[in-house]
């Protein structure tokens, strides 16, 4: 596990991580989400040991980050080669200071994407690229891999195939990956766990999708005699609304509703069609942080 216990790292006068405290748990894809300037890659430096802490402890299960940094592979999102190095030199180079580096395992995953591990790596495209460091960082063996930005900017198949090296990883053998990213639909399907970060500070940390187990999003239509405005006040007496968005006569709804007993309720009050759907991982941290003092929805909207 993971232990990141107040930390805070200034930069002169601007406090770029502030008094941050995360647990990251083994066997799972945490996601790191945050808009540029959040404090993002200044916390996975930190973690990773290249930069100090100016206050604050990070522990690596259970040791002191420098007795147990060599367990972390960081990923940066612009990651070093040397001039005219391939993937076969690069992984020879990192066996250096990774004893667990598999280049076997680096040569079988690059013929499965079709990279050639002896071809230049300042030939290679972003996407390729990307593919490339992200093998090395797997084959690295490392217990934790920290990844920033790892998805940016790259095609939906190219992403596609990144989140499915991660996820075959994952089956193979004991493995955390922390990924850190500025877009919320690059997380969405592959963390189980996510931590929004604002302005240096920890908006807010954990499973979203397993604490709003009791939010349920309803999607209506209702008879052109219904008065949907009224219907959206009666909701928020009678029902924990969260949130409502009118169309027409189409109307979709958020709220807690641990039971499902809304749904009967709508019929009750002249719907044509409701229909429960899924939540997308928006509206799951906006139902998380309402009533809280905190507008998560002008960080979100900056997330896309």
């Amino acid at each position: 596990m993971l232990q990141i216990q107040n930390v805070t790292k200034h930069f002169g006068s601007v406090c770029a991580v502030n008094r941050i405290y995360l647990e990251i748990r083994e066997g799972q894809i945490y996601g790191l989400l945050g808009t540029n300037g959040a404090g993002k890659t200044t916390l996975l430096r930190t973690l990773s040991g290249i930069l100090q802490p100016d206050s604050g402890e990070i522990y690596v299960d259970g040791d002191s980050l420098q007795d147990g940094k060599r367990k972390i592979f960081y990923l940066p999102d612009n990651p070093y080669y040397f001039p005219n190095a391939t993937m076969e030199q690069m992984a020879r180079f990192y066996e250096g200071q990774y004893p667990e580096m598999d280049r076997e395992s680096v040569r079988f995953m690059a013929e499965a994407l079709e990279l050639d591990t002896k071809r230049p790596l300042r030939t290679f495209s972003k996407g390729m690229k990307r593919q490339a460091f992200l093998i090395l960082a797997l084959c690295a063996g490392t217990k934790y891999l920290l990844c920033d930005e790892v998805l940016d900017g790259l095609d939906p198949i190219v992403a596609e195939v990144m989140k499915n090296l991660f996820r075959q990883e994952m089956k193979e053998r004991k493995f955390t990956a922390v990924v850190a990213s500025h877009r919320l639909n690059e997380l969405e399907d592959i963390c189980g766990n996510i931590a929004i970060l604002h302005s240096g500070g920890l908006v807010t940390a954990g499973d979203m999708r397993g604490r709003s187990e009791a939010v349920r999003k309803y999607q209506c239509v209702f008879s052109e005699s219904t008065d949907v405005e009224r219907l959206i006040e009666t909701l928020k007496q009678e029902a924990d609304l969260i949130r409502a968005h009118v169309d027409g006569c189409f109307v979709t709804l958020i709220l807690r509703d641990k039971e499902g007993t809304v749904k009967g309720a709508l019929w009750e009050k002249d719907a044509v069609v409701v229909k429960e759907a899924p939540m997308s991982l928006e509206e799951i941290f906006i139902a998380e942080m309402e009533g809280k003092d905190y507008d998560i929805r002008k960080v979100l909207q900056q997330l896309v």
